[in-house]
C-alpha cells in the first residue's frame, strides 16, 4: 500500500476525532450549486455541498494538493483506492465523484476542529480480485474529476479536484535479486550484503494491454520483523527513480547480515495509479 512520488506515513485516525463518510451509491441530484464555485469536476448536490461549506460569501481558495488513485498489488492480486488531500489547514473537506455523488467527508471534532487539519491520506480496504475485480472498480469509481469542497481554517471556501483514471500499469518484472513469495522462505533467496543491485524490466502497458505513461519507479526494501519496536523508524530503504532507470544499487550501510527483507518494486503511472510487485530475500 504505497503512494506515488511522495511518501505519506499511514496513520489510523480515531473515528471519534475524524468522521469518514463513504456514500458512493447515494442518488445524485445534478442541481447546480448555489455558491457558483467554478472549478474542474461536477457541481455537487446542494444538500451535500451545504455540509461542506460555512462561508458562502468568503474568498475561494484552491486546495494545494488533491490525489485519487488505484493501487494494484500484483503479488497478492488485490485492488484498492487511495487518496491524499493536503493544504495549509481546513476544518471540513468533502469529495464528490464525476456524477456528483459524495464519496468522502472529513469532519474534525472538538479540539481538532479548532486546530483544523493540514492533510489526510486514506487507503480503502483492498479486497482480492476474486471479490472485487477491475470491472467492479470501474463501475463503482468512474474516471474523471473528483471534486473537492470544504472550508479553510480561516473560514474561506476550499475547492479543487483530483483526476482519476483506470490506467493501471502491468506489474514490474524483477530480474534481480532472486526472490521468494513468502517471508518464511526468504532463506531460499540469499544475497550478499555488499553489492546488491535491484533490477527490473520496463513497464510499457496497462494491465489490459493499452500503452501507458510511466513517470517513475519506486523501490522499497523493508526489514522483516514480527514486531516493530522502533515505530516509524523501522529500517526501510525507499527510493524513487526516473522512468528510464531499470536498476538501483542498495547501500551496504542499510543491509544487516543474516536478515530477511521484503522488496517491493512499484511502477508509477502519470495519473498516480501504481502497481506493486513484492518478494523476499535474505542476506548472507
Amino acid at each position: 500500500m504505497r503512494v506515488p512520488a511522495v511518501r505519506i506515513p499511514k496513520f489510523v485516525v480515531p473515528v471519534a476525532i475524524v468522521t469518514l463518510v463513504a456514500s458512493c451509491f447515494a442518488a445524485a441530484t445534478g442541481v447546480a450549486s448555489a455558491t457558483g464555485v467554478s472549478s474542474a469536476g461536477p457541481t455537487p448536490p446542494p444538500t451535500a455541498w451545504a455540509t461542506c461549506r460555512q462561508a458562502a460569501n468568503k474568498p475561494k481558495v484552491e486546495i494545494a494538493s488533491a490525489k485519487m488513485f488505484i493501487e494494484y498489488n500484483a503479488t497478492d492480486d488485490d485492488i484498492g483506492i487511495h487518496g491524499a488531500f493536503d493544504d495549509h489547514g481546513w476544518s471540513r473537506l468533502c469529495v464528490f465523484d464525476p456524477n456528483g455523488e459524495q464519496v468522502l467527508a472529513v469532519n474534525p471534532q472538538a479540539q481538532l476542529k479548532d486546530l483544523t487539519m493540514g492533510g489526510i491520506f486514506f487507503e480503502s480496504r483492498e479486497p482480492p480480485r476474486s471479490e472485487f475485480s477491475f470491472a467492479d472498480l470501474a463501475a463503482a469509481f468512474p474516471e474523471g474529476e473528483y471534486s473537492v469542497r470544504g472550508t479553510t481554517f480561516e473560514g474561506e471556501q476550499l475547492f479543487g479536484s483530483a483526476t482519476f483514471t483506470h490506467d493501471v500499469p502491468r506489474p514490474p518484472v524483477v530480474t534481480a535479486p532472486p526472490l521468494t513469495a513468502e517471508p518464511e522462505l526468504a532463506a531460499d533467496a540469499t544475497v550478499p550484503v555488499d553489492g546488491l543491485v535491484v533490477t527490473w524490466k520496463d513497464v510499457t502497458r496497462t494491465i489490459d494491454g493499452r500503452p501507458i505513461t510511466i513517470t517513475g519507479y519506486e523501490v522499497i526494501i523493508t526489514k522483516e520483523v514480527e514486531d516493530d519496536p522502533n515505530g516509524f523508524s523501522r529500517p526501510t530503504f525507499d527510493v524513487h527513480v526516473a522512468p528510464d532507470v531499470n536498476s538501483l544499487s542498495v547501500p551496504v550501510e542499510f543491509l544487516e547480515p543474516d536478515t530477511a527483507y521484503e522488496l517491493e518494486v512499484l511502477a508509477l503511472e502519470v495519473s498516480g495509479n501504481q502497481t506493486i510487485k513484492v518478494g523476499f530475500f535474505m542476506t548472507d
